[in-house]
């Protein structure tokens, strides 16, 4: 036991994961000056032409403006002062550390891994899994091979002939759906504690000892979400951008909604449950319905809806940390948001159904307010799309005052990435507060009109 706590202080060479998060400085350096030498000109540009006097002129121009205006300020210091809010919450979140003491015992896990046509990314998972630093006497794998059509099935029996009995394969012979194949999963799982991983990620040797930790101090923990880095983070510009979203996401996000036991959704890249907490609404999940029309995807929001009105916590540790693989081409990233926000309108409006009772003793409060900061955003989005709309037809000239409040607003949100993780790359969020603002701003309306869509888009 002593090697072990020894084993898991030890900082994870990136080297573990074959060299696939290898920094590229010469890329970064050229896309970083890029980005600073366009934030500077828009800056420049808009004092030279005095934009910001314009748009004043501009929205006092008409009675319809000066009414979106005062909505619109109002908005945005509601906003302010929720990220001032969650800010302070956040300066208050650490990891919970492993304290070994003598007659310790790690519980059992039993890691599920749904599959479908991952050939390609298959057994790069199931080796980190085996990697870890976990006791291997403690875990077991179970991998489902949800009716692949490549050699997904074929790579699964490779493995087994591995790892032998450490890993079952369970096999279907036609696509029935993540959540059938995680149902079929946790049935068959042994663990005290079901730790759920996507094919397509790759484990860090620590996450597993990291991610039960929650789970073995606080008996009132009913989830523990893993921290998702970006595994493909140097493929392509858009990659590079998203690993400072999926960054801000939970080093920030999710971190604070932990200190009060309330992350909002756990990821199915690595999250650890307790198995007899999901076994209480196990079926209920599985045959989920929403507005009379099966739910296809979200199966993680969906689980960490249900843990919190059973009045458990839901907890993230920062420092179990999974590699996931993120699209590359914006096409498919646009199919992934839609998917997720139909989740989310779903999963917001479930949750807002039990937010105000006392479905735990505890932290009640936090949640409430931390809904209502979140779900003010999407509206404050859609008005500032219209007026920014509006305003370049009517003085095209005002797009550089909008994009000079974009750049200094992401460059400050992007600060959350510097003090974590202390790398310049943290400028990636300023390109992608630009492309969030006029690219992706239609994204959660179109989710809420359509949210009975049961397409997954990307399988």
């Amino acid at each position: 036991m002593n090697n072990l706590s020894i084993t898991l202080n030890k900082p994870v060479p990136k080297k573990s994961l074959n060299n696939v998060l290898k920094e590229k400085d010469v890329l970064n350096f050229i896309f970083i000056t890029v980005i600073c030498f366009g934030s500077i000109t828009a800056l420049v540009f808009s004092l030279r032409f005095n934009v910001f006097f314009l748009w004043q002129e501009f929205l006092i121009s008409t009675k319809f403006l000066r009414i979106s205006t005062y909505f619109f300020i109002s908005s945005f210091i509601i906003l302010m002062g929720g990220l001032i809010f969650k800010t302070l919450i956040w300066f208050r979140y650490k990891p919970l550390p492993l304290d070994i003491y003598p007659g310790f015992e790690w519980p059992s896990v039993s890691v599920i891994m749904p599959a479908f046509n991952e050939e390609d990314s298959f057994l790069g998972s199931i080796d980190s899994i085996f990697a870890s630093h976990y006791p291997r006497d403690k875990l077991e794998v179970i991998t489902i091979n949800d009716g692949s059509t490549d050699s997904t099935h074929q790579k699964m029996l490779q493995s087994k002939k591995k790892y032998k009995k450490k890993l079952q394969v369970i096999h279907f012979s036609r696509n029935l759906g993540k959540r059938i194949a995680l149902h079929r999963g946790i049935i068959k799982a042994k663990g005290e504690i079901i730790v759920t991983v996507d094919t397509d990620s790759q484990i860090d040797p620590n996450a597993l000892s990291n991610i039960v930790i929650p789970l073995i101090k606080e008996s009132s923990c009913g989830a523990v979400a893993g921290r998702v880095e970006v595994l493909n983070n140097k493929e392509t510009f858009l990659t590079r951008m998203l690993s400072i979203r999926y960054s801000l996401s939970f080093n920030f996000g999710r971190a604070y909604q932990s200190v009060y036991g309330a992350v909002f959704c756990c990821p199915g890249a690595l999250t650890a449950y307790r198995k007899n907490v999901l076994l209480m609404f196990l079926d209920q999940w599985k045959n989920q319905r929403f507005l009379n029309t099966e739910c296809t995807y979200g199966e993680d929001r969906a689980f960490t809806t249900l843990i919190l009105k059973s009045g458990y916590t839901t907890r993230l540790q920062s420092n179990a940390v999974v590699y996931t693989t993120v699209p590359s081409r914006f096409k498919k990233m646009v199919k992934m948001y839609l998917r997720w926000n139909r989740s989310c309108v779903r999963e917001t409006i479930l949750f807002a159904r039990f937010m105000f009772s006392k479905y735990r003793d505890h932290n009640r409060v936090l949640p409430v307010i931390d809904f209502f900061f979140l779900n003010i955003m999407y509206p404050f989005h859609l008005l500032s799309f219209g007026i920014i709309a509006y305003s370049a037809i009517v003085h095209p000239i005002l797009l550089l005052r909008y994009i000079t409040i974009i750049i200094i607003a992401s460059f400050f949100l992007s600060l959350y990435y510097l003090r974590s993780q202390k790398s310049m790359v943290f400028l990636y969020g300023v390109p992608y507060g630009i492309l969030t603002a006029f690219s992706l701003w239609w994204i959660f309306l179109f989710a809420a009109l359509t949210v009975r869509s049961t397409s997954w888009m990307t399988r």
